[in-house]
């Protein structure tokens, strides 16, 4: 299928690592002009760097969208470099707290600062290209949220129901943007295989131990890779989908046991 992204300008936050990079690489891959975004100038300009080596085009943008200050910076940037974006992926976000807490121990400023990185940022976000994709008359949001939004775990209270805001809050923009055509979803990763998350396994796992698809209670024979929220997004994005919004798909092996 020709999802005929090429072209098209989307900006990828949080993409100088991790999933956003695997997604950003992806869109690069289809011929978009993709905006890599992060705070670490070095490892932005790793992630443009390759997309522009594997033949495609790219520019960085820097500031942390937790901050208004930070925000309209990136936006500043994109604007002056491309003139607005035709596609957002709000990919940015995590936890403040390390490892995983008792509940009662997640303090109330990482409570905050949870719901400033993962919500509020994909607001700002939306608040500064979404009135652009509807004076056009064409755009697509796409909202990273998580597995864990609608199948919750012990000790991740804060980013859990961070997650699950992000989910609510693209159905209620999709029902705003009705019509416009602006589309806008959520993508949902179970486990996906990132230096974060290898990290993480390596840690929990004895030395005679590592996880294993069905350890992980996959329905699949393997971990999900980053390309495989890209393609998702990919096609989320693309203008061969045109009748899809306001919905939640999960990407996740079969991890998550609850019905969306």
């Amino acid at each position: 299928m020709n999802l005929q992204l090429e072209g098209k300008r989307v900006l990828v936050t949080g993409s100088s690592s991790g999933i956003g990079a695997g997604i950003a690489a992806v869109f690069g891959a289809e011929g978009a002009i993709v905006v890599v975004h992060g705070r670490d100038d070095t490892r932005a300009q790793a992630v443009a760097d390759g997309i522009r080596a594997a033949g495609g085009r790219s520019i960085v943008a820097l500031g942390d969208l937790a901050t208004d200050a930070g925000a309209d910076a990136v936006a500043g940037i994109v604007d002056r470099e491309l003139g607005g974006i035709d596609v957002l992926i709000n990919n940015a976000g995590g936890k403040t707290t390390a490892g995983v807490p008792d509940w009662l121990d997640i303090g109330l400023d990482d409570w905050a600062a949870t719901y400033q990185q993962n919500v509020v940022a994909a607001v700002r976000m939306a608040r500064a290209f979404v009135p652009g994709m509807r004076e056009r008359g064409w755009g697509r949001v796409v909202q990273i949220a998580s597995a864990s939004a609608t199948q919750t775990e012990a000790g991740l209270g804060e980013y859990q129901a961070a997650k699950a805001a992000l989910v609510n809050l693209t159905a209620s923009l999709a029902r705003s943007l009705a019509r416009t055509g602006v589309t806008v979803n959520t993508v949902s990763p179970g486990l996906i295989l990132t230096p974060a998350s290898r990290a993480w396994m390596e840690h929990v796992a004895s030395a005679e131990r590592r996880f294993t698809a069905e350890q992980l209670a996959l329905s699949v024979s393997r971990i999900g890779r980053p390309e495989d929220i890209g393609r998702m997004c990919a096609f989320l994005a693309s203008p061969a989908n045109d009748f899809i919004t306001g919905a939640n798909f999960r990407v996740d092996g079969g991890q998550c046991r609850s019905i969306n």
